[in-house]
Parts: C-alpha cells; structure tokens; sequence
C-alpha cells in the first residue's frame, strides 16, 4: 500500500507567527536559567559566576540580535541583587556595581562575536572583562562606594569563572563537531 503524503499550505502571516514564537521560546531557554541560577543558588560565588558566564558565551555564539542579548546580559546581576544571598550583608552594594556587571557581560558576549578564533576568546574576555570589573571595582572601593570585598569578587573570582567557562564551553564545541 502506497502512503499519500499530504501537505498543507501555511499562509506566510501564520508562518511568520510560528518563528515568532520559536524563537521567543527559545531565548526563554537562556533567560530562565540566567535568572534561576543566581536567584536561587547565590552561592558558591564561582560555580554561579562559571554557570552564567558559560551561558552568556552559547547566548554569544546562538544570538547576534542585541535586542535579544541586553536583558540576557543584565538579568543574572539583578537575581542576585534580589537573592540577598552571594554577598550577604553586602549585597546592598551591588547595586552600585550592575552597570559595570551588565557592560563586562555584554563585553563577553560581544568579544565572542568579533573575535573568530576561540583560543583568543578566553584571553580576550579575560582580559577585558575581568579588568574592567576589577577597575570599576578597585575605584568604588577607593572613593569608599564598595566595601573591599568586591575587590576580591570582582576580580580573583571573576578570572576563574571567566576561564573555567570559557574552557568548558571551548569542550563542548569541541565535543559536539
């Protein structure tokens, strides 16, 4: 017996509305878990930092829309805010840090994008991102803005949750070819 395959025609303006919805579900994958994470675990301060920061790279590497990627990059620093948890009593002054968490992020994500040989994202992003939040870091704590435990978190901290990601997801690119 022969099967008749029969196939329906999907106007252009429903087909527009099934991408739509794909593709919003599937920034979700990467919202939900970038929000949960440091909203519910806060702490150990390095596996939530490796957790996000090896997201924002596969946000990186999946997303070049910046409409997509800006609340990506801003949403961990502000569950952790409401966490009340990864700096305890502190975390009031985190405050004070979220722009400077959101652009070393976004400077993640961006040097991902611009730079096509994957060895050099680690040193680019480490350098970059974790530099900047120390300066930014180093300078509050200077002007008195930030208690001298951001210096540690935002800089020792950062550096191996920037590089224990960025070598895990360098694995699993690997893995997955």
């Amino acid at each position: 017996m022969e099967e008749v395959v029969v196939q329906q025609k999907i106007s252009p303006r429903r087909a527009g509305l099934w991408l739509r919805i794909t593709s919003t579900t599937k920034i979700f994958f990467y919202l939900i878990p970038l929000f949960f994470i440091p909203f519910l675990l806060g702490w150990p301060q390095l596996l939530v930092g490796t957790l996000v920061n090896l997201l924002l790279i596969f946000v990186a590497l999946k997303y070049k829309n910046y409409s997509a990627i800006i609340p990506m990059v801003m949403l961990p620093s502000i569950a952790a805010s409401l966490n009340w948890l990864i700096f305890w009593p502190f975390t009031i002054f985190l405050v004070y840090l979220m722009p400077a968490i959101w652009l070393g992020n976004f400077i993640l994500v961006y040097v991902i994008q611009h730079i096509q040989t994957q060895r050099l994202w680690i040193l680019a992003w480490w350098i970059l991102k974790t530099f900047f939040l120390f300066a930014v870091a180093y300078i509050l704590v200077r002007l008195w803005v930030l208690p001298t435990i951001f210096l540690k978190a935002m800089g020792i901290f950062q550096l191996f949750t920037v590089i224990i990601a960025g070598m895990l997801a360098f694995s699993f690119i690997r893995l997955s070819k």
